[in-house]
Protein backbone atom coordinates (compact mmCIF):
# COMPACT_ATOMS: atom_id res chain seq x y z
CA UNK A 1 0.00 0.00 0.00
CA UNK A 2 2.48 2.28 0.78
CA UNK A 3 4.41 1.59 -2.45
CA UNK A 4 1.62 2.16 -4.53
CA UNK A 5 0.76 5.60 -2.96
CA UNK A 6 4.43 6.72 -2.97
CA UNK A 7 4.08 5.42 -6.64
CA UNK A 8 0.65 7.04 -7.86
CA UNK A 9 2.25 10.81 -6.27
CA UNK A 10 5.19 10.73 -8.18
CA UNK A 11 2.87 9.79 -10.99
CA UNK A 12 0.89 12.81 -10.79
CA UNK A 13 0.40 16.48 -11.78
CA UNK A 14 -0.08 19.42 -10.21
CA UNK A 15 0.14 24.12 -9.94
CA UNK A 16 -0.92 27.75 -10.94
CA UNK A 17 0.03 31.38 -11.67
CA UNK A 18 -1.11 34.08 -14.13
CA UNK A 19 -0.54 36.92 -15.65
CA UNK A 20 -1.02 38.41 -19.16
CA UNK A 21 -0.60 42.00 -21.05
CA UNK A 22 -2.24 43.14 -23.98
CA UNK A 23 -0.92 45.80 -26.64
CA UNK A 24 -3.56 47.15 -29.40
CA UNK A 25 -3.50 45.99 -32.32
CA UNK A 26 -1.04 47.83 -34.51
CA UNK A 27 -2.17 48.77 -38.21
CA UNK A 28 -2.17 46.01 -41.00
CA UNK A 29 1.14 46.68 -42.70
CA UNK A 30 0.61 47.77 -46.74
CA UNK A 31 1.69 45.78 -49.30
CA UNK A 32 5.31 48.24 -49.58
CA UNK A 33 6.17 46.70 -45.92
CA UNK A 34 7.06 43.14 -47.98
CA UNK A 35 10.07 44.85 -49.12
CA UNK A 36 11.32 45.98 -45.62
CA UNK A 37 10.26 42.37 -44.23
CA UNK A 38 12.88 40.79 -47.12
CA UNK A 39 15.61 39.97 -44.71
CA UNK A 40 12.82 38.58 -42.06
CA UNK A 41 13.22 34.80 -41.27
CA UNK A 42 10.47 32.90 -43.48
CA UNK A 43 8.39 30.79 -41.36
CA UNK A 44 5.67 27.99 -41.89
CA UNK A 45 2.61 29.18 -40.32
CA UNK A 46 0.23 26.64 -39.37
CA UNK A 47 -3.91 27.95 -38.70
CA UNK A 48 -6.07 25.22 -36.82
CA UNK A 49 -8.07 24.21 -39.78
CA UNK A 50 -5.58 21.96 -41.34
CA UNK A 51 -4.20 24.96 -44.03
CA UNK A 52 -0.59 26.24 -43.92
CA UNK A 53 1.67 29.61 -45.30
CA UNK A 54 5.22 30.14 -46.12
CA UNK A 55 5.46 34.19 -44.70
CA UNK A 56 7.50 36.55 -42.94
CA UNK A 57 6.09 38.04 -39.92
CA UNK A 58 6.55 41.93 -39.53
CA UNK A 59 4.34 42.41 -36.82
CA UNK A 60 2.98 40.64 -34.08
CA UNK A 61 0.76 41.35 -30.64
CA UNK A 62 -0.86 39.39 -28.18
CA UNK A 63 -4.14 39.18 -30.50
CA UNK A 64 -3.21 38.98 -33.58
CA UNK A 65 -0.09 38.55 -36.65
CA UNK A 66 0.97 40.53 -39.62
CA UNK A 67 2.99 38.32 -42.38
CA UNK A 68 3.94 38.82 -45.81
CA UNK A 69 3.46 35.81 -47.85
CA UNK A 70 6.30 35.16 -49.94
CA UNK A 71 4.24 35.97 -52.87
CA UNK A 72 3.98 39.43 -51.45
CA UNK A 73 0.62 39.71 -49.81
CA UNK A 74 -0.16 41.13 -46.61
CA UNK A 75 -2.25 39.42 -44.38
CA UNK A 76 -3.34 39.51 -40.27
CA UNK A 77 -4.18 36.31 -38.55
CA UNK A 78 -6.09 36.18 -35.13
CA UNK A 79 -4.03 34.35 -32.53
CA UNK A 80 -7.36 32.30 -31.62
CA UNK A 81 -6.85 30.93 -35.14
CA UNK A 82 -2.98 29.92 -35.50
CA UNK A 83 -2.37 26.80 -34.57
CA UNK A 84 1.81 26.94 -34.44
CA UNK A 85 5.16 28.87 -36.00
CA UNK A 86 7.47 26.50 -37.36
CA UNK A 87 11.12 28.10 -37.82
CA UNK A 88 13.21 26.90 -40.37
CA UNK A 89 16.20 24.86 -39.22
CA UNK A 90 19.30 24.09 -40.91
CA UNK A 91 18.55 21.10 -42.43
CA UNK A 92 14.63 21.98 -43.08
CA UNK A 93 11.33 22.89 -41.36
CA UNK A 94 12.29 23.30 -37.05
CA UNK A 95 9.21 20.78 -36.07
CA UNK A 96 7.51 22.01 -33.23
CA UNK A 97 7.12 20.02 -29.98
CA UNK A 98 4.24 17.89 -30.23
CA UNK A 99 4.07 16.97 -26.86
CA UNK A 100 3.09 20.74 -26.01
CA UNK A 101 0.51 19.42 -23.19
CA UNK A 102 2.94 17.17 -20.70
CA UNK A 103 6.31 17.75 -19.51
CA UNK A 104 7.95 14.04 -18.54
CA UNK A 105 4.55 12.99 -17.21
CA UNK A 106 2.77 16.14 -15.59
CA UNK A 107 0.51 18.58 -17.19
CA UNK A 108 1.84 21.65 -18.60
CA UNK A 109 -1.11 24.61 -18.07
CA UNK A 110 -1.67 24.13 -22.05
CA UNK A 111 -4.45 22.74 -22.84
CA UNK A 112 -5.36 20.05 -25.69
CA UNK A 113 -7.19 21.39 -28.55
CA UNK A 114 -9.99 19.60 -30.24
CA UNK A 115 -9.41 17.07 -31.92
CA UNK A 116 -6.23 16.09 -31.13
CA UNK A 117 -4.95 13.58 -28.80
CA UNK A 118 -2.00 11.12 -28.10
CA UNK A 119 -1.38 7.60 -27.24
CA UNK A 120 2.01 6.96 -24.70
CA UNK A 121 3.71 4.73 -23.44
CA UNK A 122 5.74 4.66 -20.48
CA UNK A 123 8.67 2.01 -19.54
CA UNK A 124 6.96 -0.06 -22.43
CA UNK A 125 4.17 -1.43 -19.93
CA UNK A 126 2.34 1.57 -18.43
CA UNK A 127 0.26 3.14 -22.03
CA UNK A 128 -2.48 5.63 -21.60
CA UNK A 129 -4.38 7.32 -23.94
CA UNK A 130 -5.60 11.65 -23.78
CA UNK A 131 -8.15 13.26 -26.20
CA UNK A 132 -8.88 16.93 -26.95
CA UNK A 133 -13.17 17.83 -26.44
CA UNK A 134 -13.05 21.15 -26.82
CA UNK A 135 -10.25 23.65 -27.06
CA UNK A 136 -10.18 24.04 -23.50
CA UNK A 137 -11.26 20.39 -22.12
CA UNK A 138 -9.77 17.32 -22.35
CA UNK A 139 -10.39 13.57 -20.97
CA UNK A 140 -7.19 10.67 -20.39
CA UNK A 141 -6.79 7.03 -18.83
CA UNK A 142 -3.77 4.67 -18.55
CA UNK A 143 -3.87 1.25 -16.96
CA UNK A 144 -0.28 -0.69 -16.15
CA UNK A 145 0.10 -3.90 -17.90
CA UNK A 146 2.69 -5.59 -15.91
CA UNK A 147 3.70 -8.97 -16.56
CA UNK A 148 2.95 -11.55 -14.15
CA UNK A 149 0.32 -9.25 -12.34
CA UNK A 150 -3.53 -9.82 -12.82
CA UNK A 151 -5.98 -6.85 -14.07
CA UNK A 152 -7.15 -6.85 -10.18
CA UNK A 153 -3.33 -5.58 -9.60
CA UNK A 154 -2.40 -3.47 -12.05
CA UNK A 155 -2.45 0.42 -11.35
CA UNK A 156 -5.06 2.34 -13.58
CA UNK A 157 -5.87 5.90 -13.55
CA UNK A 158 -8.39 8.62 -15.07
CA UNK A 159 -8.13 12.00 -15.47
CA UNK A 160 -10.24 15.07 -16.66
CA UNK A 161 -8.28 18.67 -17.22
CA UNK A 162 -10.12 22.27 -18.08
CA UNK A 163 -7.74 24.86 -19.32
CA UNK A 164 -7.31 27.68 -21.55
CA UNK A 165 -4.27 29.36 -23.92
CA UNK A 166 -4.31 33.09 -22.68
CA UNK A 167 -1.52 33.97 -24.35
CA UNK A 168 1.37 32.44 -27.01
CA UNK A 169 3.34 33.34 -23.44
CA UNK A 170 0.73 32.56 -20.91
CA UNK A 171 -1.47 29.24 -20.52
CA UNK A 172 -3.48 27.69 -16.83
CA UNK A 173 -5.34 24.86 -16.76
CA UNK A 174 -6.72 22.41 -13.49
CA UNK A 175 -8.53 19.11 -12.95
CA UNK A 176 -8.89 16.33 -11.16
CA UNK A 177 -6.74 12.58 -11.44
CA UNK A 178 -7.94 9.41 -9.97
CA UNK A 179 -5.91 6.35 -9.50
CA UNK A 180 -6.58 2.86 -8.27
CA UNK A 181 -4.27 -0.40 -7.51
CA UNK A 182 -4.91 -3.75 -5.30
CA UNK A 183 -8.73 -4.53 -5.67
CA UNK A 184 -9.69 -1.04 -6.57
CA UNK A 185 -11.52 -0.39 -3.51
CA UNK A 186 -8.90 0.50 -1.35
CA UNK A 187 -4.91 2.18 -2.32
CA UNK A 188 -6.93 5.30 -3.95
CA UNK A 189 -5.68 8.32 -5.00
CA UNK A 190 -7.43 11.83 -6.12
CA UNK A 191 -5.71 14.72 -7.36
CA UNK A 192 -7.04 18.12 -7.34
CA UNK A 193 -4.40 20.17 -9.51
CA UNK A 194 -3.82 23.50 -11.24
CA UNK A 195 -0.75 23.95 -13.32
CA UNK A 196 0.61 27.61 -15.31
CA UNK A 197 3.00 27.71 -18.17
CA UNK A 198 4.87 30.27 -18.96
CA UNK A 199 7.03 31.37 -22.41
CA UNK A 200 6.95 30.42 -25.55
CA UNK A 201 6.99 26.69 -26.39
CA UNK A 202 10.48 26.58 -26.75
CA UNK A 203 11.58 27.97 -23.89
CA UNK A 204 9.01 27.65 -20.69
CA UNK A 205 8.47 27.31 -17.33
CA UNK A 206 5.85 25.07 -15.72
CA UNK A 207 4.55 25.00 -11.87
CA UNK A 208 1.62 23.16 -10.15
CA UNK A 209 0.53 22.73 -7.13
CA UNK A 210 -2.30 20.40 -5.83
CA UNK A 211 -3.54 17.92 -3.22
CA UNK A 212 -3.80 14.75 -2.95
CA UNK A 213 -6.29 12.30 -1.06
CA UNK A 214 -5.19 8.70 -0.64
CA UNK A 215 -7.41 6.20 0.77
CA UNK A 216 -5.74 3.30 2.36
CA UNK A 217 -6.81 0.20 4.38
CA UNK A 218 -5.38 0.25 7.91
CA UNK A 219 -5.57 -1.81 11.00
CA UNK A 220 -6.83 -0.77 14.32
CA UNK A 221 -6.99 -2.03 17.48
CA UNK A 222 -9.95 -1.30 20.49
CA UNK A 223 -10.34 -2.81 24.06
CA UNK A 224 -13.69 -4.09 25.08
CA UNK A 225 -15.15 -6.20 27.82
CA UNK A 226 -11.82 -6.84 29.06
CA UNK A 227 -9.90 -8.27 25.51
CA UNK A 228 -8.43 -6.66 22.56
CA UNK A 229 -9.86 -6.68 19.41
CA UNK A 230 -8.73 -5.65 15.67
CA UNK A 231 -10.22 -4.63 12.69
CA UNK A 232 -9.17 -3.44 9.18
CA UNK A 233 -11.14 0.30 8.00
CA UNK A 234 -10.69 2.50 4.96
CA UNK A 235 -8.02 5.60 6.25
CA UNK A 236 -8.59 8.88 4.16
CA UNK A 237 -5.08 11.17 4.54
CA UNK A 238 -4.84 14.92 2.74
CA UNK A 239 -0.77 15.80 1.10
CA UNK A 240 0.04 18.84 -0.15
CA UNK A 241 2.29 18.43 -3.81
CA UNK A 242 4.44 21.05 -5.86
CA UNK A 243 5.60 20.70 -9.15
CA UNK A 244 8.09 22.77 -10.74
CA UNK A 245 9.32 22.07 -14.34
CA UNK A 246 10.18 23.41 -17.80
CA UNK A 247 11.51 22.88 -21.42
CA UNK A 248 14.30 24.39 -23.39
CA UNK A 249 14.83 23.92 -27.04
CA UNK A 250 18.50 22.73 -27.35
CA UNK A 251 18.31 22.37 -31.40
CA UNK A 252 15.61 21.32 -34.10
CA UNK A 253 15.09 18.13 -33.05
CA UNK A 254 15.72 17.99 -29.16
CA UNK A 255 14.44 19.60 -25.92
CA UNK A 256 15.45 19.36 -22.49
CA UNK A 257 13.09 18.56 -20.23
CA UNK A 258 12.97 18.54 -16.42
CA UNK A 259 10.02 17.93 -13.88
CA UNK A 260 10.64 18.34 -10.22
CA UNK A 261 8.25 17.10 -6.97
CA UNK A 262 7.95 17.87 -3.43
CA UNK A 263 5.48 15.94 -1.81
CA UNK A 264 5.09 17.91 1.50
CA UNK A 265 3.94 14.67 3.67
CA UNK A 266 3.99 15.02 7.71
CA UNK A 267 7.38 12.98 7.56
CA UNK A 268 8.89 15.01 4.38
CA UNK A 269 12.44 14.25 3.32
CA UNK A 270 14.44 16.55 0.77
CA UNK A 271 16.07 12.89 0.21
CA UNK A 272 13.11 11.09 -0.82
CA UNK A 273 11.43 13.59 -3.01
CA UNK A 274 12.11 13.02 -6.78
CA UNK A 275 13.53 15.54 -9.13
CA UNK A 276 14.22 14.40 -13.08
CA UNK A 277 15.71 15.72 -16.38
CA UNK A 278 15.81 14.20 -19.88
CA UNK A 279 15.77 14.33 -23.17
CA UNK A 280 12.85 15.00 -25.69
CA UNK A 281 13.64 13.75 -29.19
CA UNK A 282 10.95 15.37 -31.76
CA UNK A 283 9.33 14.30 -34.78
CA UNK A 284 6.10 15.43 -36.83
CA UNK A 285 3.78 13.54 -34.77
CA UNK A 286 6.18 10.95 -32.59
CA UNK A 287 8.26 12.43 -29.47
CA UNK A 288 10.40 10.14 -27.62
CA UNK A 289 11.44 11.07 -23.74
CA UNK A 290 15.33 9.63 -22.24
CA UNK A 291 16.24 10.38 -18.94
CA UNK A 292 16.33 10.12 -15.57
CA UNK A 293 14.92 10.22 -11.61
CA UNK A 294 16.86 11.56 -9.11
CA UNK A 295 15.92 10.27 -5.82
CA UNK A 296 19.12 11.12 -2.63
CA UNK A 297 17.91 7.80 -0.80
CA UNK A 298 17.73 5.55 -4.05
CA UNK A 299 21.01 6.88 -5.39
CA UNK A 300 22.93 6.53 -1.98
CA UNK A 301 21.47 3.07 -2.37
CA UNK A 302 22.68 2.42 -6.30
CA UNK A 303 21.52 4.75 -9.70
CA UNK A 304 19.49 7.44 -10.64
CA UNK A 305 15.75 5.75 -11.27
CA UNK A 306 15.48 5.78 -15.64
CA UNK A 307 12.58 7.38 -17.57
CA UNK A 308 11.93 6.15 -21.51
CA UNK A 309 8.34 7.45 -22.86
CA UNK A 310 7.18 7.66 -26.18
CA UNK A 311 4.36 9.77 -27.34
CA UNK A 312 2.41 9.14 -30.35
CA UNK A 313 0.19 12.18 -31.35
CA UNK A 314 -3.05 12.35 -33.85
CA UNK A 315 -5.65 14.90 -34.43
CA UNK A 316 -6.22 17.06 -37.41
CA UNK A 317 -3.66 19.95 -36.90
CA UNK A 318 -0.68 17.79 -36.43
Amino acid sequence: MKHFNSLALVVLVALPLTAAAQDAAPSLPPPSQATEASGAEIVTIRLKDGSALRARIVAEDERSVKIVTAGGMAMEIARESLDRVERAGENGTRPSDSNYTRLLFSATGRPLRKGEGYFSDHYVVFPGVAYGLTDNISVGGGLSMVPGLGLSDQLYYGNARVGKQFSERLAVSGGVLVARGGDGETDTLGLGFVTATLGKPDKSLTVGAGVARTVSEEYYTTYSGGEWRGDFRNQASYTPVVMIGGTARLSRRMALVSENWLVLSEDFKLSEQPFAVGVRFLGDRLTADVGMILIGEVIQDGFPVPWLSVTYHFGKSR
